[in-house]
């Protein structure tokens, strides 16, 4: 029912969909969920964050079957090694990000770290700023505290609440880092989808190439 409504799009979709699926359960294994890295935009419901990326994936995707065939397969497999290289390098600058903007804060309730169901203590990852960046009264606080960890620093400053970056640096500064965290984790999911189709598709055609070639000599 569904192939018959959505014709050929309907198997365009699908392997979207299963591309997406898949490569985003290694993603939150490896760097934990989208929603976690996007808190600041706490209206906008997780799929949101990622509705673009999906609709263009799709769309890619769309086209690459549409137009591959047997005399541009090798440029959609050149397209998939470009896609590949584009999705370490987000990766690294993913990575480098995260080292410098995050940190593990305790989850408290009436004064006491929270506990999971299961005993375990609970943490919160939030963003956070860099030096240049903080609030005039918090850089002076943070020099006299010895400029060491932004973390530790974070930990004890607060008149009302501590472990709050918005007590440090603007809420524009920790979006605008958020953001650009967001984007990248949409771009290594989007290169990574886009990646494995290509990959498989060139490959696909690349098999039925031969036997194609050699049927008008067998049938005369």
């Amino acid at each position: 029912m569904f192939s018959g409504k959505y014709g050929l799009f309907a198997t365009t979709i699908t392997i979207a969909a299963t591309l997406f699926a898949v490569f985003s359960v290694l993603l939150m294994k490896a760097v934990g969920k989208v929603s976690q890295w996007t808190f600041l935009a706490d209206d906008s419901p997780p799929f949101m964050v990622t509705a673009g990326a999906r609709a263009l994936a799709i769309a890619l995707i769309a086209l690459s079957f549409i137009f591959i065939d047997k005399s541009n397969y090798g440029w959609f497999g050149g397209a998939a090694v470009i896609f590949a290289f584009l999705m370490i390098i987000f990766i690294a600058r993913f990575d480098r990000i995260r080292r410098a903007h995050i940190c593990k804060v305790p989850l408290l309730e009436d004064g006491h770290q929270k506990r999971g169901w299961l005993g375990s203590l609970k943490w919160q990852v939030v963003v956070i700023g860099s030096e240049i960046d903080m609030k005039p009264q918090a850089a002076t606080h943070y020099q006299k505290f010895g400029a060491g960890s932004l973390c530790k620093f974070l930990s004890g400053y607060g008149r009302n609440e501590v472990n709050n970056p918005e007590a440090i640096w603007t809420k524009q500064t920790l979006a605008r880092i958020s953001s650009h965290m967001t984007i990248l984790l949409i771009g290594i999911l989007l290169c990574g989808v886009m990646a494995l189709y290509l990959a498989a598709s060139a490959v696909e055609v690349h098999q039925r190439v031969a036997p194609t070639g050699a049927t008008p000599t067998q049938t005369q």
